[in-house]
């Protein structure tokens, strides 16, 4: 199954950042999806909400994690495609199983940082198409 989504470029929370950064998380991320992430999110409102549809998907699953009293949710990750204007690359939709974020807005990891590699800004649209992982190629491999 694929679909495609269009979505604006938002500027998140703040926390992306501190949470990919996390050793619970970045350790998982460089062994599971393959590569060490910026750190950071690149944060998109959607057309549409994609919760049904990511729920039919196979997810590559972050676990959660404790430390010094603190607990930190899991984490599915989505290999992903984000289209732009001229290019396109492979990332991971990243949906935490504990956000403050509605199910329309939709968090992307990538080993760089989009908003610079695409020239991004706040507003800018884009689309996101998300395929189930057998019918993904190597998820951190550029295609333009």
């Amino acid at each position: 199954m694929t679909f495609t989504v269009e979505g604006a470029v938002t500027s998140g929370l703040g926390r992306g950042e501190e949470f990919v950064a996390l050793p619970g998380y970045a350790r998982q991320f460089e062994e599971k999806l393959g590569y060490e992430p910026f750190p950071g999110t690149l944060n998109l409102a959607l057309s549409r909400s994609v919760a049904d549809q990511f729920a039919t998907l196979q997810s590559v699953t972050i676990e959660g994690w404790s430390e010094d009293g603190r607990s930190f949710g899991a984490v599915d990750c989505y290999p992903t495609t984000l289209v732009s204007v001229d290019a396109s690359v492979r990332v991971h939709a990243i949906v935490p199983r504990r956000t403050d974020h509605d199910a329309s807005t939709i968090e992307l990891v990538s080993p760089v940082k989009l908003r610079d590699r695409f020239d991004l800004s706040d507003d800018d649209r884009v689309s996101i198409r998300v395929a189930s992982r057998e019918e993904q190629e190597t998820p951190n491999r550029s295609t333009d």
